[in-house]
């Protein structure tokens, strides 16, 4: 169901592109892969209430957490599917996305330059998550992120996106 919503989402932003998705034990999307992997959880109530049970949380358990984390995934299949990272415009926005991934990263909380869409300074962590968070917030038709980030750096960010999916679409 929230798959459809994702897909209805890209839709209504004139996309033809559609993310594959398969089954696996974590949220993941492979380099140069133009879909994703979403935990196998998910694709039952029981499954959902077991992982609760053990882990103690279930990432992506609600619709709304889902969708987050569906748009997230969508924005790194996206940018696979486009080669995106490549253009000499998106380095300048998220920076080089050859940046080697940290183990741990230390989130300056509140920071503006960055969106909030999973949480936890999570943009922060890596250009291509910086892309895929901002990628996130501006898919999402509830976000109305001109006005929220309107006194925020990162709104050039969300217009830089806005532009390029224009231009890609």
């Amino acid at each position: 169901k929230e798959i459809e919503s994702l897909y209805r989402e890209l839709e209504n932003r004139g996309f033809l592109f559609r993310p594959h998705t398969w089954l696996s034990d974590c949220w993941f999307c492979p380099d140069g892969v133009p879909g994703f992997a979403i935990p196998f959880y998910l694709a039952h109530p029981r499954l959902l209430r077991l992982e609760r049970h053990r882990i103690g949380d279930a990432e992506g358990g609600s619709v709304a957490s889902c969708m987050r984390l569906l748009r997230h995934e969508a924005a790194h299949a996206l940018d696979h599917a486009y080669r995106l990272h490549r253009r000499r415009s998106w380095r300048e926005q998220f920076g080089p996305f050859s940046q080697p991934y940290h183990a741990t990263y230390r989130p300056r909380l509140g920071h503006r330059g960055f969106v909030v869409n999973l949480g936890h300074g999570y943009a922060q962590s890596h250009p291509d998550e910086d892309w895929a968070e901002t990628f996130s917030v501006w898919l999402d038709p509830a976000s109305r992120w001109r006005e929220r980030y309107r006194d925020w750096p990162a709104l050039k960010k969300l217009n830089y996106v806005d532009q390029l999916m224009k231009e890609i679409v």
